[in-house]
């Protein structure tokens, strides 16, 4: 019973639909590149085939040139829309099975009756074997769907040459084996294709992580100086304020409380940025210095030069210094001179709060 479940998950298996997206994908692409290929080699032979029989072109040159007419035809039609359909962001499941299966049967009936014309005046059937191993390669169709197209070829190709000699020029296990192989081949495309998406999808998600968590700060969860460096080469132009912000006393209170509570302060003060500056970019610049950048008008924004909360935790007291600067960077050095603008706002505003009068002391040499 296990095994024939097994069998049955190979067979009809629950393809993720991200998963099923990627591989439906990977077949329009593939078809536009088959088609452009065949488009090209069908384009070449045609015009070899007139230029030696446009003297003696009789009934059998008019069904030669037909067939590949319609080969033309219909790879420039596959080209045409799998290339929009490979291209679109969203692949709509149900189109794309669609058109695969389109593509799959029109392709087959033209290499059945090309294969057919070869048998009955006793030439080798290589149209017919090349458009099975093309699908089988390229195509990617979910095993149930490949057995049933596959299957259904070969079952084709078979009546139609019974039909015509009992298919005495053919030997029926060799061709029963054949039509197993490719059955069995398309399902095995199918898994592998399967896992290689999977595995992809796992790399691209380990490579995201490790970019989140290289522009992003291990203790405070907010951007880091790498995320402004790239920021800051992607200023347009756009109108900016820059605020400074400096939690007031943080060594002393470091001192005091311990490097825990320090952290906790760093945390909640990030925390609170947020819910300051809501829709702004927030950064811990170094130490216990935070910018943070945003685009709303100035009215829009946190008017105050200060904050002051209580940390839960210790009992203590904080205060923030803010200082901001407004401008119009365009670049990478128009930005930074913005945050050194601010950065010398929040010197002024430290310097005050910090001043005697203010019950505070100097923390910043004077320059």
């Amino acid at each position: 019973m296990d095994l024939l479940r097994r069998f049955r998950n190979y067979i009809f298996p629950d393809t993720d639909p991200g998963i099923s997206q990627e591989i439906d994908r990977k077949s329009m692409r593939n078809i536009y590149i088959i088609s452009v290929f065949i488009l090209a080699f069908e384009t070449l032979t045609f015009l070899v085939y007139i230029s030696f029989h446009i003297r003696a072109f009789g009934r059998q040159e008019m069904i030669s040139t037909a067939c590949v007419v319609y080969c033309i035809l219909l790879c420039t039609l596959a080209a045409l829309l799998s290339k929009k359909m490979f291209r679109d962001r969203e692949i709509t499941r149900k189109k794309c099975v669609v058109f695969k299966v389109f593509f799959f049967v029109a392709f087959s009936v033209w290499a059945v009756f090309t294969d057919y014309r070869h048998y009955i005046v006793s030439e080798q059937m290589l149209t017919f074997c090349t458009v099975n191993l093309v699908m089988v390669c390229f195509i990617i169709f979910k095993p149930w769907i490949g057995a049933a197209l596959f299957g259904g070829a070969f079952l084709a190709m078979y009546i139609i040459l019974y039909i015509h000699d009992g298919a005495a020029g053919i030997q029926p296990q060799n061709f029963l084996v054949l039509a197993f192989a490719t059955v069995s081949c398309n399902a095995v495309h199918y898994h592998s294709q399967i896992h290689a998406c999977e595995k992809e999808r796992r790399l691209k998600e380990s490579n995201k992580a490790l970019e989140t968590a290289s522009h992003r700060d291990g203790l405070t969860g907010l951007r880091n100086r790498l995320a402004l460096e790239e920021d800051a080469a992607a200023a347009d132009g756009r109108h900016t304020t820059a605020f400074m912000i400096d939690i007031n006393y943080f060594k002393e209170m470091n001192d005091r409380y311990g490097h825990t509570v320090g952290d906790q302060l760093l945390r909640k003060t990030s925390g609170i940025l947020q819910n300051l500056f809501p829709g702004g970019s927030c950064y811990r610049y170094g130490g216990d210095e935070f910018l943070v950048l945003t685009h709303k008008p100035a009215q829009d924004n946190y008017g105050a030069c200060t904050y002051d909360f209580v940390h839960e935790e210790s009992g203590a007291k904080v205060s923030l210094s803010i200082g901001s600067a407004q401008g119009d960077p365009a670049g990478y050095h128009e930005l930074f001179e913005l945050i050194a603008v601010a950065d010398k706002a929040l010197y002024v505003v430290k310097k005050q709060t910090h001043s005697v009068e203010y019950g505070g002391h100097e923390r910043r040499n004077r320059k």
